[in-house]
């Protein structure tokens, strides 16, 4: 099998319209996964992904299935055309496609247990009351020392550390301005608030973390077909009830992204397909290191032009 790596997105890369190509080029296999998910979900997701609104697109528990449905689709269709990775890594959210792509849980599984970590993460943090903030442009250092001075005003914590210049903060709402001026002050780049409905990988997510260990117990998972490697550790796992402690960990660990690009990198992984909704991971990854190759998959006319590549890519 060829070096190659397939990464899957998190929160943030849906939108509505998402999947509108896919269902005209790929009709059967895209009305057959929104089916299956829908009923487990008890939700239109195929109109939402189509139509929106983005308002409700957004709640957690109705975006991390979409994401989720449209990445194990679209892997589906690479599978059938013989394009298999030999490593996967998903960013948050996206650990349980790659798992499911894995065939470490089944679909259904995903689908379900990433629509009950949604709902509890809402639940942990009133509507409205939390936000993920995204700065680029300042190192770890920079912005670890900005989270200790802003600490003194309330909860502030490293969620995301996605790149060398991109990192991802937790907290409450109250502290949005301040945030986004520190980070200024300091010569960020840019500082964006994030469409996400919780601040995600931080203390706040402790209740939902305790609740939905009760799920994951549940779930029988199997040793990943392909190597797997976790936000928690930016290490391949395999054994399945390690696997299942960092996923429960996870929802309140720092991502570690950078790392994990990293490691692939130094591991001469050079070949990577990013399986699911946007170009998030694809472009941070060639920011990271221009020398990769990155195909997309974002919409049919990108992944038509990957098969047609095959074993090449």
């Amino acid at each position: 099998m060829k070096k190659r790596v397939f990464l899957f997105p998190g929160q943030g890369s849906q939108k509505a319209g998402m999947i509108k190509t896919f269902l005209e080029d790929f009709p059967t296999q895209t009305k057959k996964f929104f089916e299956i998910a829908n009923q487990i979900c008890n939700q239109d997701l195929l109109k939402l992904a189509l139509k929106g609104p983005e308002e409700e697109l957004n709640l957690t528990y109705y975006t991390q299935p979409v994401i989720l449905t449209t990445s194990f689709l679209t892997f589906s269709i690479l599978e059938e055309h013989a394009l298999e990775p030999e490593v996967v890594a998903g960013h948050s959210l996206g650990e349980y496609s790659a798992l499911a792509c894995a065939k470490s849980i089944s679909f259904e599984e995903a689908v379900f247990l990433v629509h009950k970590r949604g709902r509890l993460m809402q639940e942990a943090m009133e509507a409205k009351a939390g936000i993920m903030i995204a700065i680029i442009g300042l190192e770890l250092k920079e912005v670890e020392e900005m989270v200790d001075e802003l600490s003194q005003q309330g909860p502030v914590e490293i969620a995301n550390i996605n790149s060398s210049d991109q990192i991802v903060v937790s907290s409450e709402r109250a502290l949005e301005n301040n945030i986004l001026s520190k980070a200024k002050e300091r010569g960020a780049k840019k500082a964006v608030t994030l469409s996400v409905s919780a601040p995600f990988h931080s203390s706040f997510m402790k209740p939902a973390k305790n609740k939905f260990a009760t799920f994951l117990e549940n779930i029988n998972l199997k040793k990943p077909k392909y190597t797997y490697i976790s936000n928690v550790t930016a290490k391949p796992v395999e054994e399945p009830q390690i696997i299942k402690e960092l996923l429960i960990e996870q929802m309140t660990s720092t991502v570690r992204w950078k790392e994990i690009i990293d490691y692939l990198y130094h591991s001469n992984y050079r070949t990577f397909i990013e399986v699911g909704p946007g170009k998030v991971l694809g472009n941070l990854l060639k920011r990271q290191y221009p020398d990769v190759e990155v195909a997309f998959t974002n919409t049919s006319k990108n992944l038509k032009e990957v098969l047609e590549r095959g074993e090449l890519l």
